[in-house]
């Protein structure tokens, strides 16, 4: 009798710690950083140092696949999350007494655990305000010509550097002149001003903010999408919501991959350094003068033509220092970059664009937390330091 082969019960996997990979990929971080100011010492200024380009160049490629393959190790399915709003859902049927069916789509995208391990409680606000606000009872689909059993879809994809996941109902849609007689009565809009849907929407997400006539312990707090919106401004991410009449609702969330390592576009305003997402920029531009305009009496509005597109300009200077307005100010800096944001793209000055580099990030702690649009400051391979702008609350701030 011949012998069996043993037949091996090893995966290929090792249990680590979320800690222990946190932990190095801090040390990832920072030997990038030494790599970076090796290089770029002013000691080896004017030195004859043959093939060290090369050299350079090689280190640097390495550092680089290092800090990718770190990146990767925190990285999870987002099944994980998905799985536990499963069971939610049922839960959800129960309390509401409607029928709902979840599809879920994307369980295997990709998101880093700490971005994962976030996600829950507010992508658990989406789907109760879903099942108790936007979709109906049973007699109510069946008399709007709809299945009796609502549907929520919950689906993950990843778009270049980031993870965008949506909750979709196919319910009755947000009730918009619901929505606008409360926030005129908190004065977000005057009595006679229509807002733009995208604009109107904005307002579910302040603290507070409910349409719920009576408080359940699913709804009527005011709490649950202020919670998201808190949530989506700690990840560097950003929210659209997109609803119709009858038809449902659509939150889409879009959240970077990884916060351990951000590619950067370094821009420089005097003696400041910015740094950008390099996903926000659009374009950069060097305007000629009749492509500078001023709307208003007293000039305080900037704007930049660019291929018949107006764009507000947004000045730094004037974000975070408050320099003077109006014919006091100085002369718009001869390059404007271009983002993308949610409510439109931007146009800020800067004297010089240095240089793209994949920077590590800091947060900003103590005083410096309540710098304004900043997620927190990059730490370059100079031993500079650069301020990391929030391009969407630089448009916000913008707009008021």
């Amino acid at each position: 009798m011949s012998a069996q082969p043993e037949t091996s019960t090893d995966t290929g996997l090792v249990r680590v710690s979320s800690e222990k990979i946190s932990r190095l990929m801090d040390l990832v971080g920072e030997l990038s950083l030494s790599v970076s100011e090796t290089v770029h010492s002013p000691d080896l200024q004017g030195l004859d140092l043959a093939s060290f380009d090369a050299a350079v160049h090689r280190l640097t490629m390495i550092v680089r696949e290092v800090q990718d393959v770190a990146t990767e190790l925190r990285l999870v399915p987002m099944d994980d999350v998905f799985k536990r709003l499963r069971r939610m859902v049922r839960e959800l049927e129960r309390q509401t007494k409607k029928k709902i069916d979840l599809v879920i789509e994307g369980g295997d995208t990709a998101i880093d655990k700490l971005v994962a391990d976030k996600l829950y409680d507010p992508l658990l606000h989406v789907l109760r305000n879903a099942a108790d606000h936007g979709l109906e009872g049973t007699e109510e689909r069946i008399a709007a010509g709809k299945g009796e059993r609502g549907q929520i879809r919950l689906a993950a994809s990843q778009v270049g550097s980031e993870v965008r996941i949506i909750v979709e109902d196919d319910g009755r849609g947000l009730a918009r002149d619901k929505i606008l007689a409360i926030a005129r009565k908190r004065g977000f809009f005057g009595p006679e001003e229509e807002p733009e849907p995208s604009v109107l929407w904005r307002v579910i997400f302040e603290p507070g903010f409910s349409t719920a006539e009576v408080v359940s312990n699913l709804s009527g707090r005011g709490v649950g999408m202020d919670v998201l919106n808190a949530t989506m401004v700690a990840l560097r991410g950003r929210i659209a919501v997109d609803s119709t009449a009858g038809n449902g609702t659509r939150v889409s969330l879009f959240i970077p991959v990884s916060l351990a390592f951000l590619d950067c576009i370094i821009l420089r305003l005097g003696a400041t350094l910015f740094a950008v997402p390099i996903d926000v920029v659009s374009e950069i531009a060097r305007p000629d003068r009749e492509e500078l305009m001023h709307v208003s009496a007293d000039q305080n509005r900037e704007l930049l033509k660019l291929r018949g597109t107006m764009i507000p300009i947004v000045r730094l200077d004037e974000f975070f220092n408050e320099a003077t307005h109006g014919e006091g100010r100085k002369p718009v800096p001869p390059i404007l970059v271009v983002f993308n944001t949610a409510t439109g793209p931007i146009a800020i000055p800067v004297d010089e664009v240095l240089d793209r580099q994949q920077v590590v990030m800091k947060p900003l702690v103590g005083k410096l937390a309540s710098v304004r649009a900043s997620w927190g400051c990059a730490l370059l391979g100079t031993g500079e330091v650069a301020l990391v702008l929030d391009c969407e609350r630089l448009a916000a701030g913008a707009a008021k």
